[in-house]
């Protein structure tokens, strides 16, 4: 029962005293003590003397603690008998035993005399030698009643005494006296003592252990002279008492209270004893049904509880003294606590006395924010005294023999982590970064001991790196702002040395403090800018600013574009916002006079109105493309051309005019333009009417016909539009008159804003696409009855679209590949139609080839898409012929040679499956022969097949081939068939020559010797190469060949022969 609940009793857990139960259970069960000491022990078992003496030695604060415990309080008596043998001398003892022992045997004697005659000789000697004997163990049993006396001895002499102070020459000496060896017959009343001693050492259960306990515990058993083992049953006793009393009290109290009484009881053993030798001597798992997990917990608990109480008892626990941490690292080991433990421990206590400091600092901060002068010297002082700890802790570190933890300290995992406190260490560290440079000075020393409070206060880099910069952010304003004031900055010969010696002093990054520099000059910009405008004054103020401060100009301008742009875009808005039709001179003016007002420069401006109008342009883009039909988004693109045209060119103009140089310019490419367009419009003329005439004149076309009509339409509809185009951009440097309102105005496209960087290439060449198959297609009008007709784009829609590529950011090249793309789309539809019966004539190619003139298309293009329109219907018979299994190598060869490509027409698989049927063909067809260079490397290569793998392919088919053609041979020389035989024969020297590496073997030598006259008789050209293959030697096939020469050798008569048979 007892050892079923032990295991709970190993638990960690407090517990309420109740140790006095189980010295009083102890004191009952010792046979030493008798009478009045049992009963009186129960009315003072609480009593028991224990003294605390601390003492010190005289060159170290290293205490030595030491309690002494006087548990026996009550003497005991001798008996009458003890009380006189005790003075009696040996040898008098001995001598009155032996008169005794003699009397016994003379009174025997003369009792027997008295007996009948016959009978007195046996009755004197019988008599005598019972009386003898019984003498005799009177005698023993008083002498051992003498040295019983012994232990009364031992107990008195340990009367209100520490039993740790018992010597061995003491109890020695009681031996002696006693003519005894207490520890061999006396063992069970020593267990007894050193029961009793046990228990009252380990005191209360909820007492802690010492740390002397196990050293006084040991020099009591070493005085008694008792064995480890009869020690050790003394341990188990106790353990016992424990779990029995535990059984016997009731409460939850009293059971905590028992289970920490016998972790303490496993912890002390294993100190006394020694880990090993505890771990032989006392089974507590046996025993007590307890694992060791549960018992290194015990040692583990109990041996943390006296390291603390240990490291207490010192004046200054966790003062950085060599002395203490080594005297520290010894008690560890003598108690044999875990590294781990003690490190910790040790690290607490360090963690503790500096939060203690900590504390004081930020309570210091605290109430100096709230008085008028700040003082934080104390605060300081406190961070100034823990760094001073943690620096001496480090380098104690590195000492020999300190204990386990010693080295920096850390808040982290400490009450100011856990508690949320870590604003306050913030707090602290903003504070002590604050006064070390509030001289101006940010000197390497103070960077470390920041560091090193960084490191102490268990914050991290980022936040502390922010706090730094923030300080020193303030502290370099501050004094650039003392600069400023009292003139320093502007007496200064090299203000970038003024404000390069003043970050290095501070330690202050040069760029965060061009980002200082620029926050100035926006704050002041914007102060100036309250009224909206700039004046001469303040471009002086903003100079001064700039130049005392050494602020780069791009980083003025974007402050001018920051602070300015706002101001300019309200004005801006405004503008852009009343349309293509209410746009005026006032809007155009308010916005150039709100320019010059802010002291924009033309390219700021310029960028700010490109900004705005992008957004414009962009909003117009979305809704076209939102649009369903063509006409609805060209109407969209057409208003995105109008405002580009009527407001956006006339705010260009009006912020950046043109120079008289760009204006010559310009007229030079107007007319450029001109010359050139006419030329195109001479050019597609011309060529149009040389065709049509050539045409006439050859009768394939009929003038006036239908068919010509639809047919000059068609090819000239692409290059007309590119005329068209091009007469519209001539047109378009000298401005377009349009009615706005009633009223003409004359107006000229922009191309300084445009959308290229705003939209992918991409869109904005779909974007002029669809518009330009606008201008191409025209109007639709429906009439009456369900019919409708198509109006032509004029001039004009050609202009827009001219415009349109300019706002959209297209270059020449990028609407020329336009005009290109639908070139080369109508071409392949042409193409297409032409070649729908699968063949290209004569008529075609001409017609195809002068389309492509009329169509601008360069020979490259045109050819690759007759390829790709050929290749296209190509690809459509082949994959049909490949999945009915009727493709052969002649129709590959012929695709080959229109220059087809095989590859990407046909799988991996069917080329393969093609080149092993082509093999297989070959090697039946009955020629004899195999065209080695042709199958190994042409058609390999036709196929684009490896020519190790069709090398291999050819081996496999021709060795079983090369089998399969010997048997039908046979088979067929053996039905008569000599046409089928011969053929046979054929297609075995054919596997031959494709795989020469095997023979053939047959078991009827006859057979063969058959077939080759058969193919004697043939007359077949390959005879020395079917003799060597049939391995027929020269004298056989002469002899052959004799009979074939004269004729005896036939198929034929044989058959009849066999017919007449039957």
């Amino acid at each position: 029962m007892a050892a079923q609940s032990v295991a709970p009793a190993m638990g960690l857990s407090t517990a309420v005293p109740a140790q006095a139960r189980i010295a009083v259970r102890s004191a009952r069960s010792a046979s030493f003590m008798r009478g009045a000491a049992v009963a009186v022990a129960p009315a003072r078992k609480n009593n028991t003397s224990r003294t605390v003496t601390r003492c010190y030695a005289e060159d170290t604060a290293m205490p030595k603690l030491k309690e002494e415990v006087k548990p026996f309080e009550y003497p005991r008596e001798l008996s009458s008998v003890q009380s006189s043998l005790k003075s009696l001398p040996a040898a008098v003892r001995m001598a009155g035993a032996g008169a005794l022992v003699l009397a016994a045997v003379g009174a025997g004697a003369a009792v027997g005399s008295k007996m009948p005659p016959k009978f007195q000789t046996a009755g004197k000697v019988t008599l005598g030698a019972v009386a003898a004997g019984g003498a005799a163990f009177g005698v023993m049993q008083v002498d051992k009643e003498r040295k019983g006396g012994c232990a009364v001895e031992l107990n008195n002499k340990l009367l209100n005494r520490d039993p740790s102070t018992l010597s061995r020459a003491e109890v020695d000496a009681i031996n002696d006296e006693y003519g005894v060896d207490m520890s061999v017959e006396f063992t069970q009343d020593l267990k007894n003592m050193y029961d009793f001693y046990l228990t009252n050492v380990m005191g209360q259960g909820d007492v802690p252990l010492g740390g002397w306990e196990a050293d006084a515990l040991r020099s009591f058993k070493e005085a008694l002279n008792l064995q480890d083992a009869d020690a050790a049953e003394a341990h188990i006793e106790v353990g016992r008492r424990i779990f029995r009393m535990r059984s016997e009290v009731g409460g939850r109290d009293a059971e905590m209270q028992e289970r920490v009484a016998f972790q303490k009881l496993v912890f002390l053993s294993n100190l006394v004893f020694g880990e090993a030798k505890a771990r032989f001597l006392l089974p507590w798992k046996r025993l007590f049904n307890v694992s060791d997990a549960q018992i290194a917990l015990a040692c583990k608990t109990n041996g943390e509880v006296m390291f603390k109480k240990y490291l207490s008892t010192f004046p200054d626990p966790a003062a950085a003294d060599l002395a203490m941490l080594q005297s520290a690292r010894e008690y560890q080991t003598r108690i044999g606590l875990e590294d781990a433990i003690a490190k910790e421990t040790l690290q607490t206590m360090c963690r503790e006395r500096v939060e203690a400091k900590v504390e004081v600092a930020s309570e210091t901060l605290k109430s100096s924010g709230r008085t008028r002068a700040r003082d934080v010297t104390g605060a300081v002082s406190a961070l100034d005294e823990v760094l001073a700890y943690n620096a001496a802790m480090a380098a104690l570190a590195e000492e020999e023999g300190v204990a386990l933890g010693t080295g920096a300290v850390t808040l982290w995992g400490g009450a100011f982590h856990e508690g949320n406190r870590t604003d306050e260490l913030r707090d602290l560290f903003r504070m002590y970064l604050a006064e070390n440079v509030k001289g101006g000075v940010f000197s390497s020393e103070a960077k470390a001991s920041l560091e090193t409070l960084q490191m102490v206060f268990g914050l991290g880099s980022k936040e502390t790196e922010g706090i730094t910069l923030d300080v020193t952010t303030k502290c370099y304003r501050n004094f650039l702002r003392r600069a400023v004031t009292d003139g320093a900055l502007d007496a200064a010969e090299s203000k970038a040395a003024f404000l390069t010696d003043l970050c290095e002093k501070l330690q202050f990054d040069s760029e965060v403090a061009a980002s200082v520099h620029s926050d100035i000059y926006k704050q002041k910009l914007e102060a100036l800018l309250e009224k909206k405008a700039l004046t001469d004054e303040d471009m002086e103020v903003l100079l001064r600013l700039r130049v005392l401060l050494c602020i780069p100009e791009a980083t003025v301008t974007a402050a001018h574009r920051e602070r300015c742009g706002v101001i300019f875009k309200e004005t801006l808005t405004r503008a852009l916002q009343v349309g293509i039709d209410a746009f005026s001179t006032e809007q155009r003016e308010s916005v150039v006079k709100g320019a010059a007002d802010l002291r924009l420069d033309t390219d700021l401006a310029m960028s700010l109105v490109k900004e705005s109008v992008v957004k414009v342009f962009m909003t117009c883009v979305k809704t076209a493309k939102a649009k369903s039909t063509r006409l609805d988004q060209a109407k969209e693109l057409k208003k995105m051309v109008f405002f580009s045209n009527l407001v956006v060119s006339p705010l260009i103009e009006g912020i950046k005019p043109a120079t008289e140089e760009e204006i010559e310019t310009e007229k030079q490419k107007q007319m450029l333009q001109e010359v050139m367009a006419e030329a195109k419009v001479a050019a597609a003329k011309e060529e149009a009417e040389e065709k049509r005439k050539k045409m006439l004149e050859e009768g394939t076309l009929v003038e006036g016909s239908e068919e010509d009509i639809k047919m000059q339409k068609e090819a000239s509809e692409a290059q007309g539009s590119l005329a068209k185009t091009a007469a519209a951009e001539a047109a378009l440097g000298q401005g377009e008159t349009i009615s706005i309102n009633g009223e003409q105005v004359k107006v000229k496209s922009q191309k300084q804003i445009t959308l290229a960087e705003a939209m992918e290439m991409t869109d904005r060449r779909d974007l002029y696409r669809n518009y330009l198959l606008y201008c191409m297609s025209g109007d639709q009008v429906d009439l009456p009855m369900g019919s409708s007709i198509v109006i032509e784009r004029d001039q004009t829609e050609f202009l827009r679209l001219s415009q349109l590529g300019d706002v959209l950011g297209l270059t020449p090249a990028d609407t020329a590949d336009v005009h290109k793309g639908l070139a080369e789309k109508a071409f392949q539809t042409n193409v297409q139609n032409a070649l729908k019966d699968g063949t290209m004539t004569k008529e075609k190619s001409e017609y195809l080839k002068d389309l492509q003139k009329q169509l601008g298309l360069p020979d490259d293009a045109a050819k690759t898409i007759i390829k790709g329109v050929t290749n296209a219907r190509l690809m459509g018979n082949v994959q049909a012929q490949v999945s009915r299994g009727t493709m052969t190598i002649a129709e590959v060869k012929n695709l080959a040679a229109q220059e087809v490509d095989i590859e990407a027409m046909m799988s991996q698989d069917n080329r393969s499956l093609l080149f092993r049927k082509e093999v297989e063909r070959m090697l039946t067809a009955g020629t004899g022969t195999f065209n080695k260079e042709e199958m190994l490397e042409e058609i390999p290569k036709m196929l684009v097949l490896d020519e190790k793998k069709a090398a291999t392919v050819v081996r496999e088919i021709a060795k079983t081939q090369k089998r399969n053609s010997l048997v039908s041979g046979i088979a067929q020389a053996r039905l008569h068939d000599s046409e089928a035989a011969f053929k046979s024969v054929n297609n075995l020297l054919a596997s031959h020559a494709a795989d020469a590496s095997t023979g053939v073997k047959w078991p009827v030598m006859e057979e063969l010797q058959d077939l080759y006259s058969l193919y004697l008789l043939k007359d077949g050209p390959e005879k020395k190469t079917l003799q060597t293959l049939l391995e027929i030697d020269d004298e056989t096939e002469a002899k052959l060949a004799e009979v074939v020469r004269a004729g005896n050798f036939s198929v034929e008569a044989e058959e009849l022969e066999d017919e007449a048979l039957f």
